[in-house]
């Protein structure tokens, strides 16, 4: 057994030798061929990248060239669109501006259309007044004519007598239509006219002329001055002749002695100041004043300021002037009779026959309408 393993440990030592030396060849042959593999696949990889850089490059070219023409024809087509835009938004003006011409148009002719209308009534109204079937009728208008213009005397001129006279003219005219018909127009021109006759008569002039003779009598009223009670009176101072006396006499002696260097008055009323000259002008232009605010009240009818200014006045002559003069008393008098004056009246605001009157023309002018068409 020991020589089988002697032999075996040989035959062992022998072969190893020859093994440990093909090792080497064996990997350099093998880094040999890794390192080809590594050449040439690097030269793979650099050809490769070569190509997709170059394929790469050429496909950026062609897609800058479709970018640069796909940007020119947006850019083209936005300028295409910017002047559409311009061109619609100028149109739009155009007809915005046409459609206001348009409305303004619309509305002279609407207008025009009126006035058309206006006048062909107008004209319609007197062709059937000329073509009126009852002469009687114009005298309606004579009446409708007398009613405005006493309207005018009462409301502008506030003159009641020609007023009243205009309503029995139009009355008048009224009876010799004859017509029964106008029988409740002619009611309500009488109730008009009995309206106004109840109404208060007024008579500025008169009133204004006796406020203007008071004024020229301002300077002639007497004014309250100085009032000076009596002075008490002394006793009697005679001596007596009696020797009884004589304590008296010596008194009354005395008394008289005294007097004639000294004066002692005594009143037991007070003694009220004058006027000084200028505050008693103050007084009489007051007064005139009062009574020329009255006058002009007079003309307004303005019934508030006219009493207001009498009583003032009438307070001025009882405070400042002497009221037992006949002259003042006379005046105040003159004045209190005055104030009782009415210069304001409440007209009425309308005439009862005036729309009673245009409705019955305006039926009558209706009626002949109706023929004018019937022919």
């Amino acid at each position: 057994m020991t020589d089988t393993n002697t032999e075996n440990q040989n035959i062992s030592a022998t072969v190893e030798p020859e093994v440990v030396n093909d090792k080497p060849k064996k990997s350099s042959r093998l880094v040999a061929i890794l390192v080809v593999i590594s050449i040439l696949l690097s030269l793979f990889i650099i050809v490769f990248g070569w190509y997709l850089y170059k394929n790469n490059s050429v496909n950026n070219n062609i897609y800058k060239e479709k970018i640069e023409v796909l940007a020119s024809q947006l850019a083209e087509q936005v300028e295409q669109q910017e002047k559409q835009f311009q061109q619609s938004k100028s149109l739009n003006n155009s007809f915005k501006t046409q459609v206001e011409q348009l409305n303004i148009q619309l509305l002279d002719a609407q207008n025009k259309s009126k006035l058309f209308s206006s006048d062909m009534q107008a004209l319609q109204r007197n062709m059937a007044e000329t073509n009126i079937r009852h002469p009687s009728d114009w005298i309606l208008s004579e009446v409708e004519y007398l009613i405005n213009l006493a309207g005018r005397k009462l409301w502008l001129e506030h003159d009641l007598t020609t007023a009243t006279s205009l309503l029995s003219a139009a009355d008048q005219r009224i009876v010799e239509m004859g017509d029964p018909s106008l029988n409740p127009l002619r009611r309500a021109v009488l109730e008009d006219i009995n309206m106004l006759e109840a109404l208060p008569q007024r008579d500025p002039d008169s009133v204004v002329l006796a406020l203007s003779s008071l004024e020229r009598r301002i300077d002639q009223l007497v004014m309250v001055g100085l009032d000076m009670p009596e002075v008490n009176k002394a006793t009697d101072g005679a001596v007596s002749s009696d020797i009884a006396d004589w304590e008296q006499n010596i008194n009354k002696s005395w008394d008289d002695f005294v007097a004639s260097f000294i004066v002692i008055s005594h009143r037991d009323k007070p003694v009220e100041a004058l006027l000084a000259p200028e505050q008693a002008w103050y007084l009489q232009e007051n007064l005139r004043n009062h009574l020329a605010k009255a006058e002009f009240a007079v003309y307004r009818e303005q019934q508030d300021i006219y009493d207001l200014s009498m009583t003032n006045a009438m307070k001025l002559i009882e405070l400042y002037y002497d009221m037992e003069d006949k002259g003042t008393e006379q005046f105040h008098t003159s004045i209190k009779r005055l104030s009782k004056q009415k210069v304001a009246i409440t007209y009425p605001d309308q005439f009862k026959s005036a729309p009673l009157l245009s409705r019955i023309l305006k039926q009558r002018i209706s009626k002949s309408f109706t023929i004018e068409s019937a022919e």
